[in-house]
């Protein structure tokens, strides 16, 4: 009898311990799938987080693209810029219809173009294998190619007004793209903060469009004879390429240099024909289809396009010393 409790007692411990690991183990797999769950559901989170970022990375500038080119159309055929007060009558063409530049007007399709060109390749994900932060972030994209998108609406607006506010567009759209250069050339190089990139940029934008007010002032430019918001830029230009050539050869920064070369050859190349076609030159005829400020607006088109590719080009060199650059936004 006391073998048979011995035994009947054994059982029953051992029913006990295999029941409090059954549940134990239990326990655990109800764990187990929980935090399977909640990995599944960062997943989804995430693609969808994603899919909404690579969305909004070209639906933005096709926003901004169809609002502005819809607000200058509203503008011109209502003539709320006024009337024609002869800006840009230097560009050699004239028209009595209602565009007053058609030729110069229609080729700033090229920038809208160019704009969504950039914002398509970065929805698709393309160029991900570089990090920098065109492919790192959503604000870079999606701001250089809004401000690229608005380089047409805003020339438009001059070539088919030929009004002051039509000047101040085209001004407006040409200085926020030289402020963008300038900005993230220097951001990149000393390694700024979001905020810092917003100053230099701020500050750039503002100081163009001073200069460009003051030559347009007429009765002072005799105090700075070489001032103007032409001239401003142009020094952008200049400005933004020594800071990239610093970028690639002191903080080792590696691109597809070819891209910025294509870019200032084509710069080049539209310069050329903005000057020979000027409404005193021999080459002028008002009338033609062959204008040579439209090639200088479809050459910019293209070089804007290029700086892209080398931008996003990007990546560090082995064994270069890393230098902090954070992300411009989120």
């Amino acid at each position: 009898m006391q073998i048979k409790s011995a035994n009947t007692f054994s059982r029953s411990a051992a029913g006990t311990c295999w029941k409090a690991g059954a549940r134990r183990d239990s326990k655990y797999r109800a764990i187990h799938r929980f935090g399977a769950r909640e990995r599944r559901l960062r997943f989804f989170r995430g693609m969808l987080m994603n899919k909404t970022r690579n969305q909004l990375i070209f639906l933005v500038p096709l926003f901004v693209a169809i609002a502005s080119f819809t607000l200058l159309l509203l503008a011109v055929v209502n003539g709320w810029m006024g009337t024609p007060q002869g800006v840009g009558r230097s560009f050699c063409e004239a028209s009595d219809g209602w565009i007053k530049q058609p030729v110069n007007t229609w080729s700033n399709f090229g920038f809208i173009a160019a704009g969504l060109a950039i914002a398509w390749r970065m929805w698709k994900g393309a160029f991900s294998e570089n990090h920098n932060a065109f492919t790192q972030t959503t604000f870079t994209p999606v701001f250089f190619s809004s401000l690229v998108v608005l380089l047409g609406p805003g020339s438009m607006a001059m070539h088919a007004t030929l009004t002051r506010i039509g000047g101040v567009c085209d001004r407006l759209s040409m200085h926020l793209i030289a402020g963008f250069l300038v900005a993230y050339s220097m951001q990149r190089f000393f390694g700024w903060k979001p905020r810092h990139f917003t100053i230099v940029f701020v500050v750039v934008m503002a100081a163009n469009e001073w200069a460009g007010a003051y030559a347009w002032a007429g009765a002072y430019r005799h105090h700075i004879p070489l001032l103007s918001g032409r001239s401003a830029f142009f020094f952008c230009i200049v400005v933004t390429t020594v800071f990239e050539a610093l970028n690639s050869y002191v903080r080792k920064l590696q691109h597809e240099k070819t891209w910025l070369i294509y870019a200032l050859v084509s710069v080049v190349i539209a310069f050329v024909f903005w000057s020979l076609w000027r409404t005193t030159s021999p080459l002028c005829d008002p009338r033609s289809l062959m204008q040579g400020h439209a090639v200088w607006h479809l050459l910019c088109a293209l070089s804007l396009f290029f700086l892209f590719r080398f931008y996003v080009s990007e990546h560090r060199a082995r064994g270069a010393e890393p230098v902090e650059t954070p992300p411009l936004g989120c």
